[in-house]
């Protein structure tokens, strides 16, 4: 009697033990070694479309004739920017090199605003829909 007793209540330590567990990851623990070197390859290689997305952009605030200018000025800004920053991660990826974390060196203005912050990869060309396929009642 006394072994189930026992059982019974380090089979239920196990459990909660487990389930405390699932739920103790760190905020940064998607952040690694191969996400960071994937980050710099990434923005070597697709750096280069920046200047598409600021064409599209600028073209929907402030019109074709803007868009023309910021095409150049902005869009070669944001790919040596890229660039540079791919290069960096691409040479430091083994080390935990930004405030000893794995996490993007440069300031994530994205978070603020979406419109003209650099996000963690370079954007995607062509029309790329974020949401489901499936349509839902929003009422």
């Amino acid at each position: 009697m006394k072994n189930r007793i026992a059982l019974t209540i380090l089979a239920a330590l196990t459990l909660c033990g487990v389930a405390v567990a699932d739920i103790q990851s760190p905020p940064g623990h998607h952040y690694n070694w191969s996400r960071k070197l994937s980050r710099g390859v990434g923005n070597v290689l697709y750096g280069w479309t920046e200047p598409f997305n600021v064409w599209q952009r600028t073209v929907e605030t402030d019109g074709a004739h803007a868009a023309f200018a910021d095409f150049f000025i902005e869009g070669v800004k944001r790919i040596t920017v890229r660039a540079g920053y791919g290069v960096y991660e691409m040479a430091t990826f083994p080390l935990p090199s930004w405030k000893l974390t794995y996490r993007p060196p440069y300031y994530r203005k994205a978070q603020i605003d979406p419109w003209w912050g650099y996000t963690e990869f370079s954007p995607q060309m062509g029309f790329v829909s974020q949401s489901d396929y499936s349509r839902t009642q929003g009422w």
